[in-house]
C-alpha cells in the first residue's frame, strides 16, 4: 500500500495505532500524528485547524475514557481463551469483536472531522476528495503493472513478516497456511477496490450534504462500514472470503508449538500493559 492511502487509513483508523511497539508514544501524540495524515489531504486555514484540534481532544478523551477499557478486557478475555487451541466460532467471534471496537474508535473520531468538514469551503471539499481518489488510483496502478504470482509473492511475504513478529520464527507449515491466506486476498483484489471505489462515491455524496443535521451520523457509519469491510453489492463474496480466512486462522492457531504460544501471550500482556497505562494517566 503506498504512502498516500496508508496515510489516510492511519488517520482513519486509531487501532492501527495501538497495535504499534510503540503504543503508548503512538496514543499519547494522536492530537499531533492524526492532524498530520490529515494535512496530507486538505489544506486547512488555521480558523479549521483550531476547530479540528480542539474537538480531536476531546474525541480522544472520550476515547481514553470509554474505548481504551473495553480493549483491555478484549485482549484479557482472547489471553484466557488462548490457552486452549481456538475454534472456529471464536476465531470468528474475536474477529466481529476487535472490529467492532475499530468501529466504535471511528465513530468517536468521526466528530471532529464532521465538524471540520462542514467549515470546509467547495475547493477544500474537492481537494480532500481528489486526494483519495488519487490513493486509490496509486494502489490500483502499482497492483497493474504486477503478475498474479508477484502479487502472491508479495502479499505472502508481508503476511509472514507479521506473524512471525506475532508469535515468532515460523516453520515451513505456517509460511505455507499464510501463503495461502495471500492467495484468498489476491483473489479478492477486485472486490476490496469496489469497497473503496463504493466508499469513495458514498464520500463524495455525503460532501455535498455536509450541511445536514444528520450529515455526522452517516458519515460515522461510512467510516465503520469501511473498517468492517462491508459493501451490499458484494457482501456475499466478502463473507465467503472471511470465513476461509476465519478456517485459516483456526488452523494457524492449531500449529503454534508451545514457545509460540508463550512469545504471542507475551505479546499481548506488553499491549494490555501499555493500555492499562493509558488508561490510567
Amino acid at each position: 500500500m503506498p504512502r498516500s492511502l496508508t496515510r489516510f487509513a492511519a488517520g482513519a483508523f486509531i487501532m492501527l495505532i495501538l497495535a504499534g511497539c510503540v503504543m503508548r508514544l503512538g496514543y499519547n501524540t494522536l492530537n499531533y500524528w492524526i492532524p498530520y495524515y490529515l494535512s496530507g489531504y486538505v489544506s486547512l486555514t488555521s480558523s479549521q485547524e483550531r476547530v479540528f484540534d480542539t474537538e480531536l481532544d476531546k474525541a480522544l478523551a472520550v476515547h481514553r475514557r470509554q474505548e481504551l477499557p473495553r480493549l483491555h478486557r478484549q485482549i484479557l478475555a482472547l489471553q484466557s481463551d488462548l490457552e486452549m487451541p481456538l475454534t472456529f466460532s471464536q476465531v470468528r467471534g474475536y474477529h466481529f469483536s476487535f472490529t467492532a471496537l475499530g468501529q466504535d474508535s471511528v465513530a468517536v473520531l468521526a466528530k471532529p472531522l464532521a465538524a471540520t468538514l462542514k467549515l470546509l469551503d467547495e475547493l477544500q471539499i474537492a481537494q480532500l476528495s481528489n486526494s483519495i481518489q488519487s490513493a486509490i488510483d496509486e494502489v490500483k496502478q502499482e497492483r497493474e503493472i504486477l503478475t498474479t504470482k508477484q502479487k502472491l509473492s508479495k502479499r505472502a511475504s508481508d503476511l509472514q513478516e507479521t506473524a512471525a513478529d506475532w508469535v515468532g520464527p515460523l516453520n515451513s507449515r505456517q509460511n505455507m497456511l499464510l501463503k495461502e491466506l495471500a492467495g484468498y486476498q489476491v483473489e479478492m483484489e477486485p472486490e476490496f477496490f469496489t469497497v473503496w471505489d463504493q466508499f469513495l462515491q458514498n464520500w463524495r455524496l455525503l460532501m455535498k450534504n455536509r450541511n445536514s443535521p444528520d450529515f455526522e451520523t452517516e458519515l460515522s457509519r461510512e467510516l465503520q462500514r469501511l473498517v468492517a469491510l462491508e459493501n451490499d453489492d458484494i457482501q456475499a463474496e466478502l463473507n465467503f472470503y472471511l470465513n476461509r480466512r476465519f478456517d485459516l486462522f483456526r488452523r494457524f492457531n492449531h500449529s503454534l508449538t508451545d514457545t509460540q504460544r508463550r512469545f504471542l501471550d507475551s505479546r499481548l500482556t506488553s499491549i494490555r500493559k501499555d493500555v492499562a497505562v493509558l488508561i490510567s494517566e
